[in-house]
């Protein structure tokens, strides 16, 4: 860990020019999002959220977007590195489905996928995610039984792979800096009843089946889009996952 003395050494030698730009991350830092944690709930220790939540205030000392998919998954591997978690390697590129897979002393490994969201109009009750996973075979899955049994595969190995989706959800309003950042976590737990629909829920071409789940007997809709091939989940039932953090940000 870097002390003081060694950042003020650090920082004397640094142009004029980098000065200014670290003065202008410090002031960010000075004022970091306010955090709504749900301590009864959340896996997450506070020096997670803190992280995450200095991550975001660097993020907009710089820039008005949102904080998107590929920034999200290095600002959440980065928080679980600095809570001193295992974490393991990059997998988007080998391994199916699974994004990061971490562990600690409390936990079991958690295999994650994470998804970012900054659309406009989000849900306060409800979640959509418009890509679970790319689905070509849609295409030519011409009967109910073939589509069914692909679909009832496809999640099994899904499961199988990953236990929860880590969502990072943006809430702005037009192209202005999002005024709340909220992390949902949506357990795969949730496709499990998939397994005993009957054919019948997929004569369409692009059919929906309901996923009733624990107490709600629709917790999220599986869709499956043919005009781009993917797997959409619709409707997911935010009383039906677990919002570990809410960050509010500074906008003016």
């Amino acid at each position: 860990m870097v002390t003081l003395a060694e950042l003020k050494e650090k920082l004397e030698s640094l142009s004029p020019t980098a000065i200014l730009f670290v003065s202008r991350i410090v002031d960010s830092l000075s004022e970091p999002p306010q955090a709504t944690v749900n301590q009864q709930g959340t896996w997450l220790p506070a020096e997670w959220i803190e992280y995450f939540g200095l991550a975001l205030s660097v993020h907009h000392g710089t820039t008005r977007e949102p904080l998107a998919q590929k920034s999200f998954e290095a600002v959440f591997r980065n928080a679980c590195e600095s809570s001193g978690w295992n974490v393991g390697g990059y997998f988007s590129e080998t391994k199916r489905f699974v994004d990061i897979e971490i562990k600690n002393s409390h936990l079991p490994v958690q295999k994650l996928s994470l998804k970012s969201t900054a659309a406009q109009r989000l849900s306060r009750t409800s979640v959509h995610i418009s890509k679970l996973t790319e689905a070509a075979w849609i295409q030519d899955m011409r009967t109910a039984r073939k589509r069914r049994n692909r679909t009832l595969a496809l999640f099994r190995e899904y499961q199988a792979a990953v236990d929860s989706i880590m969502m990072l959800r943006a809430f702005r309003k037009g192209q202005s800096i999002p005024s709340m950042y909220q992390l949902v976590e949506i357990p795969t737990a949730i496709f499990s009843s998939l397994q005993k629909v009957p054919v019948a829920a997929f004569n369409s071409d692009g059919p929906v089946v309901d996923c009733p789940y624990k107490e709600h007997n629709v917790a999220a809709q599986v869709s499956l889009d043919r005009s781009d091939s993917k797997i959409t989940v619709r409707q997911i039932l935010l009383s039906a996952c677990t919002v570990h953090v809410e960050w509010t940000v500074k906008t003016d």
